[in-house]
């Protein structure tokens, strides 16, 4: 046999891996003329959703098949090529060219897609101007138009920060521009508080109309942006036809004819979601002087007849009191107070099974109430969908605001005035489905007009009184009606502290329109589950050290505030406070702030060194395992080529 020679065995090799590069090039190039993807993500998170889909299939729908009527236009600006963009924007309009694409594919002829590079001092930036696309960094532009017969709906910043609600926000403005004002869905708000603004009831001038006015609360706001918002007075005694959703907020002291009115909405399929409250911050009804407001003297709110009825009572008199849940005294809300009753929840307190709490991260409810589900009517299901911890209890509404330190010291004691102290969970928001019965057996309720009719006499029932729903239905009902209030969410928004005004507007749209619930409710939070059951592993050989030394320091810093108070005052027989006691007190104080210190030090490195494990393992496996099989396959090659 003859042996080839080095020179030989160089080119062939060279030659091998020349014609494998050209093939690789080749494959390229031709795969590169095929529209063809697979997503192989759980749940196909980079491909349309369905509620996506539909709102095309309408679009098509309405035009017909006519190709000489307009088709929905959408404009993309982006910037490229100029200096001063970072590159997460033009990471994040990679990707946002990339869902448009996708758009435009499943449309077809029926959408008209045009990217534009608004470059400064050009012609399209003229363009992206006059379409209202903003100026960021006094350098780029990344915005959306989309315009359908003489409809245009804005996007005038893609924040890449809502980058996993891309899809949401390009598809809702997709469906305000396609749906006329007169087509949108009729949500109805009934309201005891003044959501709708004007005067504010704090300024005389404002009540003069000689001051500035109060815009309409910033949830109202964004469900006026795609819905048809209609106003119905709390003393209404019938609620429109036309109203497919029915917000009902701080319902106090209803007439029977409006708990009527609201009775028959449900039983003829309308939706439901009504907020109660035991203490309502901005309920200004039982103010003296509106200039010194304190929150909860306007009284709780009800649906008596209704709740009993359904068999989901709601005591509007006390709050739920959450040692888990407590605000953080740092908290600037807090003001450095202990207030267990304002609760700052997270998902632990969410229903991750349902679509509208399930990609929520974390709620404000401040002095909510809890509705007592042990007792439903038969026909009706209870799905929980926001619940305290197990250490929780309920409080007075008015003195929890003042007395935090109390209230933490009873959960800390088991006990409170000398009585014990019973923590359980609470349920401050549920879905209730199923076929609802009339609350008003006897018929619509008499007016108690002119002393014409005695309270609680009922007209005889008519051939419009309903007395059970055809079909299953759903009602929503939220123990707080703070969760509302701008407060808790735009003032902390920069901090990403609340999701309240997320969690309304997906009730509003599961209720009333679930296309985009569809899409937005598309979990877009992939967590490592490896990692994080093994930090919560970490976390539970360090959890039951830590809580001691946290209660050891709470009874240090209980009996300093104590030995402190004595030597508080100008009376001659007030106790002077003795500085050595003092001093030992700081001392233990200084120690278990150390200690815990170290446990949480060592909790962190534990942690780390799992992550450590991971990434090694991550980026190290697969090379290891390579280089393992290279070295059998070469130890075989040369035992076979020894043979011959």
């Amino acid at each position: 046999m003859k042996r080839e020679t080095k020179f030989a065995v160089l080119l062939n090799s060279v030659g091998g891996v020349l014609v494998i590069l050209l093939c690789v090039i080749a494959f390229n190039i031709i795969s590169a003329q095929f529209k063809t993807k697979a997503d192989l993500t759980e749940g196909n998170l980079f491909t349309l959703s369905k509620g996506s889909k539909e709102l095309l299939d309408g679009l098509a729908k309405e035009r017909g098949g006519d190709d000489e009527s307009s088709p929905l236009e959408i404009r993309f600006y982006l910037t490229r090529g100029e200096k001063g963009v970072p590159v997460v924007v033009n990471e994040h309009g990679t990707r946002v060219a990339d869902l448009l694409d996708q758009y435009k594919a499943y449309a077809g002829g029926n959408l008209e897609l045009t990217k534009v590079n608004p470059r400064r001092d050009t012609d399209a930036e003229e363009l992206a101007v006059n379409d209202g696309i903003r100026l960021l960094n006094n350098a780029f532009y990344i915005g959306l138009a989309i315009s359908y017969l003489d409809s245009t709906e804005v996007i005038p910043v893609l924040d890449p920060s809502r980058s996993t609600n891309l899809e949401y926000d390009i598809s809702r403005a997709i469906k305000n521009v396609l749906k006329l004002e007169e087509d949108r869905e009729v949500v109805g708000v009934m309201s005891g508080l003044n959501v709708w603004g004007g005067p504010d009831p704090s300024n005389p001038m404002a009540m003069m109309n000689r001051g500035q006015q109060q815009p309409p609360w910033y949830f109202l706001q964004q469900l006026q942006r795609d819905f048809k918002v209609e106003r119905i007075e709390p003393a209404a005694t019938d609620i429109p036809a036309t109203v497919n959703v029915l917000l009902l907020i701080h319902p106090k002291n209803v007439s029977e004819a409006t708990e009527y009115a609201i009775d028959q909405f449900v039983l003829r399929g309308g939706k439901l979601i009504a907020f109660v409250d035991p203490l309502a911050q901005r309920d200004d009804s039982g103010q003296q002087n509106p200039q010194m407001r304190i929150p909860g003297l306007g009284g709780g709110s009800n649906l008596n007849l209704l709740f009993s009825k359904w068999g989901v009572p709601f005591d509007n008199t006390q709050v739920v009191a959450d040692f888990n849940y407590r605000l953080n005294p740092r908290d600037p809300i807090a003001q450095g107070r202990m207030q267990p009753a304002y609760l700052a929840l997270n998902r632990n307190a969410l229903n991750l099974d349902e679509v509208v709490t399930r990609d929520l991260g974390t709620l404000r409810l401040p002095y909510a109430g809890s509705f007592d589900t042990s007792n439903v009517a038969t026909g009706l299901k209870v799905t929980e969908l926001i619940t305290s911890s197990e250490q929780a209890k309920l409080v007075d509404g008015m003195s929890s605001q003042f007395n935090g330190d109390k209230i933490m010291d009873s959960f800390l004691t088991g006990s409170e005035d000398g009585k014990p102290v019973s923590t359980r969970k609470h349920t401050l928001a549920l879905k209730l489905g199923g076929k609802f019965t009339t609350a008003f057996p006897n018929g619509k309720p008499a007016t108690e007009d002119a002393g014409s009719a005695e309270p609680g006499a009922t007209k005889p029932a008519s051939p419009e009184h309903l007395t059970e729903s055809k079909e299953d239905n759903y009602v929503c009902l939220i123990g707080d009606t703070d969760i509302l209030v701008d407060d808790h969410f735009i003032l902390q928004q920069r901090f990403r502290i609340s999701e309240n005004i997320t969690f309304v507007q997906n009730l509003v749209d599961h209720f009333g329109d679930d296309t985009l619930i569809n899409i937005r409710s598309r979990n877009q939070n992939r967590p490592f589950t490896t990692i994080v059951n093994l930090e919560k592993e970490a976390q539970t050989k360090f959890e039951g050290r830590l809580k001691k030394l946290e209660e050891e320091q709470q009874a240090i810093l209980q009996e300093k505030t104590k030995l402190e108070s004595t030597g508080e005052g100008n009376n001659q027989f007030t106790l002077r406070i003795d500085p050595e006691a003092l001093k030992a007190i700081q001392a233990k104080e200084l120690e278990k702030r150390k200690q815990i210190r170290e446990i949480r030090k060592q909790l962190r490195a534990e942690i780390d060194l799992i992550q450590l494990k991971i990434k090694l393992a991550n980026i190290g496996l697969m090379p290891l395992f390579v280089i393992i099989f290279g070295i059998a396959f070469f130890i075989r090659k040369s035992k076979k080529t020894a043979a011959v």
